[in-house]
């Protein structure tokens, strides 16, 4: 069954309410929703969420479905714009990672890879602690976490990792996402050219790296440095060492006590261009110019 498909088996759902039916709005709310009357359905759920008459049920059952066909919506626009416009209104009904991450996948489309990077790692966070019934694939959520990582290194401007439920950093510092793993993560911590001190927003995700193991209490934490593949293949080597031993030696400037563990590979892991990203060009490059890091 396709996603589209088991939306709308899902809308024409028949609704089982307890006390709903002292809202005075019930039978009409029913029948629109039951008809696909979406306009209806919408001036009355701005009735039924106010009114103390109505129960959470009934309206969380009518903006689950209202979600829905502003989803639907989206995937139907006629441009870029109507896209965004339906997906945002979906995800005022209902937060569902699939709205994040089609809204991340239209930002990456437009080149504008720091909303991409938002909304992808929303729908990390989505995936992690939303409404578990809100099925997905492991291939899919790879697929988010990829572009989520890419996005982070191409946005001209640091993004700030969306903090979780409880306050911990969330995003791609989630490394596990329902039965999806993350051996290590891909953090765009880069320098100066030709340099190992950190440029802005190197200094902002080695920040947010260093919040992250102390929010986990971690006790070890390995760090590979990573460079594109412009200059001999030795001075990278060299330089991707040099600049992981100069993240290591932060962290413990920054109050980290447990160990540290340091590797350079320079060149030898170049990752592969994803969809949109020429192979070889600038932005692949900046992809693969980063620290990966693991726990041990």
């Amino acid at each position: 069954m396709s996603y589209k498909t088991y939306l709308i088996v899902l809308a024409a759902t028949s609704f089982t309410a307890t006390a709903a039916q002292a809202c005075p709005q019930y039978d009409a709310v029913i029948s629109a929703v039951q008809a696909g009357d979406a306009a209806k359905a919408t001036q009355l759920h701005e009735v039924i969420v106010v009114s103390a008459d109505c129960d959470d049920a009934l309206r969380e059952w009518v903006g689950d479905y209202l979600a829905r066909e502003s989803f639907l919506n989206a995937m139907e626009a006629p441009d870029a714009e109507a896209k965004r416009a339906s997906l945002m209104r979906a995800l005022k009904f209902e937060k569902h990672w699939r709205s994040y991450a089609e809204l991340g996948r239209l930002d990456w489309s437009l080149k504008n890879y720091a909303d991409a990077a938002r909304h992808l790692q929303l729908a990390i966070n989505e995936l992690s602690e939303g409404d578990p019934n809100h099925a997905a694939e492991t291939s899919e959520i790879a697929d988010i976490y990829q572009m989520a990582s890419a996005s982070l290194a191409l946005a001209d401007e640091a993004v700030e990792m969306p903090k979780t439920r409880s306050g911990t950093p969330g995003g791609v510092f989630k490394t596990s996402i329902r039965g999806f793993t993350v051996e290590e993560v891909n953090l765009p911590i880069t320098f100066k050219y030709n340099s190992t001190e950190f440029d802005q927003s190197g200094s902002s995700y080695a920040d947010a790296l260093v919040e992250h193991l102390t929010a986990l209490g971690a006790d070890a934490v390995n760090l590979g440095g990573h460079t594109d593949p412009v200059g001999g293949s030795d001075f990278n080597m060299n330089l991707s060492l040099a600049r992981a031993e100069a993240l290591a030696d932060y962290l413990k400037e920054r109050g980290f006590s447990g160990d540290v563990m340091v590797k350079g590979y320079g060149e030898s892991q170049l990752p592969p261009a994803p969809p949109g990203v020429v192979a070889g060009s600038d932005e692949h490059h900046r992809i693969a110019r980063r620290v990966a890091f693991s726990l041990q």
